[in-house]
C-alpha cells in the first residue's frame, strides 16, 4: 500500500472574510509551512476554463503576493457571482455569505506533490469552511509520520480549526465510519479543539497529547501502510475509537 491514501483536512470556524483577507490567510499559512518544507513556496492557482497563475513566495513580499492572489481569486470567482453581486462591481474587499473557493497546485522539480483546496469566509453554512491538502500522487507520496504531524501542528496553530486530521480516504474505510453517523472520522493523527468538546480518554489505547488549545490523538507512530495486515489492524482500531468517542461525547454524534 502507498501513503497516497491520506489527505490533511481542516474544519474551520465560521469567519466572515473578504477576498483579500482570504488571500492573506492562505499566503500567511504557506509562509509558515515553507519554513519546514520549501515545496510550499511555489504553486499555481487554478480553476477550470481559466489560465493558471504561477506564484513563487521566494519573490516579492507578503503584501505583494497577497495582492496578486486576491486579484487572481477575484477574477476566478467573478464568473460565479450572481447578477446582483456583479452589479455591485466587486473588489478584493468584497465579502459574501458563500465565501470564496481556492485551488492551489504544488510542484517541485516538475513533480506533482499535492493540491490545497477549500473554501473560506462562508457564513451561509459554517460546515463549508474547510481546507484540505490532498491529491498526493502514488509515485511521489513518501511523506513520513513526522512530516504529517509537523505540518498539521503548524497549520493548526495558524488556522485554529475545530477539527483536523490525517484522514484515510479509502472507500473501504470511509464506508465503515459513515455507518456510525459521526461528525468527524479519526485518522492517522486527529486533532479536536477544546471548542469541539470532543476528547479521547487517555486509557483508550491511543497516544493522546493534550495541549492548551486542544487534543491530538495519534493512532500509531509507525507506518501502517506497508502491508494489508497492518492497515486492517489500524482500521479496526480506528473504528473502535470512533465508537468509544460516540459513547463518551454527545457532540461527536452527527446532528
Amino acid at each position: 500500500m502507498a501513503r497516497n491514501i491520506f489527505d490533511l483536512r481542516f474544519n474551520l470556524s465560521e469567519e466572515k472574510l473578504s477576498i483579500k483577507e482570504t488571500a492573506l490567510k492562505l499566503i500567511s499559512l504557506l509562509e509558515l509551512l515553507r519554513i519546514e518544507d520549501d515545496v510550499f513556496a511555489k504553486f499555481k492557482v487554478s480553476k477550470p476554463h481559466f489560465k493558471s497563475v504561477d506564484f513563487d513566495l521566494n519573490n516579492g513580499n507578503i503584501e505583494s503576493n497577497v495582492q496578486k492572489l486576491a486579484k487572481t481569486l477575484l477574477i476566478f470567482e467573478y464568473a460565479d457571482f450572481s447578477q446582483s453581486e456583479k452589479d455591485m462591481i466587486p473588489t478584493i474587499d468584497f465579502t459574501r455569505e458563500l465565501g470564496f473557493m481556492f485551488l492551489l497546485e504544488f510542484k517541485k522539480e516538475n513533480k506533482q506533490h499535492f493540491v490545497i483546496t477549500g473554501s473560506m469566509g462562508v457564513t451561509f453554512n459554517p460546515l463549508w469552511n474547510s481546507l484540505s491538502i490532498q491529491n498526493f500522487p502514488i509515485e511521489n507520496s513518501d511523506y513520513d509520520f513526522n512530516w504529517y504531524l509537523k505540518n498539521l501542528k503548524i497549520a493548526n496553530l495558524y488556522l485554529k480549526p475545530i477539527y483536523s486530521c490525517i484522514r484515510i480516504i479509502l472507500d473501504q474505510y470511509m464506508e465503515k465510519y459513515w455507518e456510525l453517523k459521526i461528525k468527524y472520522p479519526l485518522g492517522w493523527i486527529t486533532y479536536f479543539s477544546n471548542e469541539s468538546n470532543i476528547k479521547m480518554p487517555f486509557d483508550a489505547g491511543f497516544e493522546v497529547l493534550q495541549e492548551e488549545k486542544g487534543q491530538y490523538i495519534i493512532t500509531t507512530r509507525e507506518d501502517f501502510t506497508t502491508s494489508k495486515e497492518s492497515f486492517f489492524a489500524m482500521k479496526d482500531k480506528l473504528i473502535e475509537g470512533m465508537k468509544l468517542l460516540k459513547e463518551k461525547c454527545p457532540e461527536y454524534t452527527e446532528a
